[in-house]
């Protein structure tokens, strides 16, 4: 077989005897891609433990501040109440009302006076 048959024959996909290393030369990517799987798998792997352990001591530090919380609620409850602000609504005040527009009888028992302002 002649120089230029062996070629041609390379080319169009045959089988190379020639010791020629033109396939051959991708082999190692499968494996430098798993190798780089494989790492990246690993640090984030460590990267999902740290979270967690980070996420657990938040979580503690939430659950004793609501149980500091609690406690100050609890002990407001205890205490006294706030004085009541305002009028007592308890206390019948008496409202004069002479020379005042009136609707209605003017010797009924119960009196409701509407205080407001015409602007």
């Amino acid at each position: 077989m002649s120089k230029k048959n062996r070629e041609r024959r390379v080319g169009e996909g045959g089988v190379d005897t020639g010791g020629g290393n033109d396939a051959g030369g991708l082999k190692w990517l499968p494996i430098v891609l798993a190798v780089g799987a494989l790492g990246l798998g690993l640090w984030a792997a460590t990267d999902v433990k740290k979270m967690k352990t980070d996420l657990t001591k938040r979580l503690a530090d939430v659950d004793q501040r609501l149980a500091q919380m609690q406690t100050q609620v609890a002990n407001a409850a205890k205490s006294k109440p706030a004085a009541q602000q305002g009028p007592d609504p308890n206390k019948v005040y008496t409202v004069k009302t002479d020379g005042a527009p009136t609707k209605g009888n003017p010797t009924a028992p119960i009196v409701i006076a509407e205080f407001s302002d015409y602007q």
